[in-house]
């Protein structure tokens, strides 16, 4: 199965000195001295799942159970398949077809 798209838009729009003075308000823990807010409660615990989401994605893809051998394309149909997420091998290039 393929990767799906991207579903989630951006959460601010801020830059620059605002952003830095985000990610400053973020490193001191400001954060933290809202818990106990049901509202707040429930974002953190979100983003604490989609965190560990994040770590478990990071850990498969680096994992051995995607390395992929040398000789991988060998055995790799050479022309773009009809199916969508199924690889080929593209002149050399592994790659994954969008059907």
């Amino acid at each position: 199965m393929a990767l799906g798209g991207k579903t989630s838009g951006r959460i601010h729009n801020r830059t620059g000195s605002d952003l830095t003075a985000m990610k400053a308000k973020y490193d001191q823990n400001k954060h933290l001295e809202y818990i106990g807010f049901d509202e707040i409660d429930a974002l953190l615990h979100q983003m604490q799942l989609m965190q560990n989401d994040i770590d478990e994605l990071r850990r498969y893809i680096t994992s051995a159970e995607l390395l992929l051998p040398d000789t991988i394309g060998d055995s790799l149909p050479l022309s773009d398949p009809s199916s969508s997420g199924q690889l080929w091998n593209n002149r050399g290039v592994l790659t994954v077809s969008r059907g």
